[in-house]
């Protein structure tokens, strides 16, 4: 978390205990397809990984489960279904938190049954396996940023093992408003974004850019979209540079 946000303080950790009728059955359901998964494909290759949401879904998943697919921007999709961050890398899902009344964010912890993973090529709109031979899928096998978990088997692949809330010391709207006016010039923030984004998301970001700027954009739909194209790890690292050599 604090490769994005040095400040960011854990709050509170809450694990998920289980005890309710319906708790013990998700557990047993998970347990069942660890045995299924590696009877198929010899491991189960489970692992853990974050989910984001808002703090009503938080809620709404641990007493329920998974309602369905992960609501993601046309341009990190990667099929359609749950995504999950690897434990590495919590930062990518927490953005999709939001916070609560008492500005409180939340991510959860999950074990994730992965089994065989196939590679989703960027807006694709598959929601299902390509083939009998895979479970679940990824934007990248090797170095992957998400895991997705299909609609049909979210439930019966992931259950959550805790949830970690946390308060952000930084304003991400806020630092990358700035980066649309003077302070950062496109052209200053443009060129240190050429260097970490491929060329389809630099063009996907100067289109974007001319749409706001004769008018058809309001400032704050702009930095949306804006923030969903670059993603803020590597939008932040560049006005961080930036400010850097200032």
């Amino acid at each position: 978390m604090k490769k994005i946000d040095p400040g960011v303080v854990i709050t509170a950790i809450h694990q998920c205990t289980r005890k309710e009728h319906s708790g013990e059955a998700r557990q047993d359901v998970f347990q069942k397809q660890i045995e299924i998964t590696k009877a198929a494909r010899g491991v189960s290759n489970t692992v853990y990984a974050w989910y984001g949401a808002p703090a009503k879904e938080v809620e709404s998943i641990l007493a329920h489960g998974f309602g369905g697919p992960s609501k993601v921007s046309a341009s990190e999709t990667y099929g359609v279904g749950v995504y999950l961050s690897p434990f590495g890398l919590p930062h990518l899902s927490a953005k999709f938190s939001e916070a609560d009344d008492s500005g409180e964010k939340h991510i959860i912890l999950c074990r994730v049954i992965l089994g065989n993973v196939e590679k989703v090529v960027a807006g694709s709109q598959q929601h299902y396996p390509s083939s009998i031979d895979f479970d679940t899928g990824t934007d990248d096998p090797k170095n992957p940023k998400w895991y997705v978990v299909w609609p049909s088997v979210m439930n019966r692949h992931i259950i959550p093992e805790c949830v970690v809330c946390f308060k952000s010391s930084i304003n991400v709207s806020g630092q990358v408003r700035g980066s649309t006016h003077t302070k950062y010039s496109r052209e200053k923030l443009f060129s240190k974004l050429r260097s970490s984004l491929p060329p389809e998301k630099i063009k996907e970001l100067a289109k974007l850019y001319d749409v706001y700027r004769v008018g058809k954009l309001t400032k704050d739909i702009f930095i949306r979209h804006m923030r969903s194209v670059v993603g803020d790890y590597v939008l932040l690292s560049a006005i961080r540079e930036i400010r850097s050599s200032e």
